[in-house]
């Protein structure tokens, strides 16, 4: 929609000019576009990747150890993995816990970041349980 690119083109303007990088979520087009650097990947779309995209930051939202390894595969920069506790973006999802996220982060062989319920009080945790630092939706605006 009109609104969505208006936005984004407005992120990607802030971001810049304060020397932020912004990764587009699941649309290449509209990050080739705006000239974004980079595109996060949904982790459907991740599963029909063959290969990494040609961009400078390629991540991905993960929920298991199939959607990690793709995306270890494919040598992206990051991922998103969970959600580790209930969330209100994405109500009645199963989570991990912690212990089922520190069983997939430990082993990774790229950046983990914790998502799913976070707040700026979760980051001992995560990081206790192999974290790189976290991805807030809802935590982020309380």
């Amino acid at each position: 929609p009109p609104e969505r690119r208006a936005f984004a083109r407005a992120v990607v303007e802030r971001a810049h000019r304060l020397g932020a990088k912004v990764l587009i979520n699941d649309d290449a087009d509209l990050a080739d576009t705006l000239g974004a650097d980079g595109v996060h990947y949904r982790a459907r779309s991740l599963m029909a990747l063959s290969a990494r995209p040609a961009r400078p930051l390629v991540a991905a939202s993960c929920h298991d150890a199939t959607e990690l390894a793709q995306a270890m595969r494919l040598e992206l920069d990051f991922v998103l993995l969970g959600p580790v506790k209930p969330t209100l973006s994405h109500p009645g999802a199963p989570t991990l816990g912690w212990p089922g996220f520190a069983a997939l982060a430990r082993g990774a062989s790229l950046p983990v970041y914790a998502i799913g319920g976070m707040r700026e009080d979760d980051l001992e945790a995560a990081r206790r349980h192999g974290a790189h630092g976290l991805a807030m939706i809802t935590g982020s605006w309380s």
